[in-house]
């Protein structure tokens, strides 16, 4: 889901109020520091404006193959870990 590091934050402290903060959690943020191009010869990387970057971050989150990959591997980790404990 694109968002801004305000939004996230403001997403984190509600999720934390309803589920406390202990509870258990997954998740990969990108940043505009992954939004690089490296030059393979000089391994140096460029950077972009931040309406580049947030162009960029927003096609991910339309990118639904990402979530349907973490669905399945949630799905095969629930089954998995199903089949060696007995309910």
């Amino acid at each position: 889901m694109y968002r801004t590091l305000q939004q996230l934050k403001e997403s984190v402290e509600r999720l934390i109020l309803e589920q406390g903060k202990d509870a258990p959690v997954a998740a990969f943020i990108f940043t505009k520091e992954d939004v690089v191009e490296m030059n393979e010869e000089t391994m140096e990387g460029k950077y972009f404006s931040d309406d580049f970057n947030a162009k960029v971050l927003s096609e991910i989150d339309s990118t639904y193959s990402i979530a349907e990959k973490v669905n399945e591997c949630i799905a095969d980790e629930i089954s998995r870990l199903k089949r060696g404990v007995t309910v």
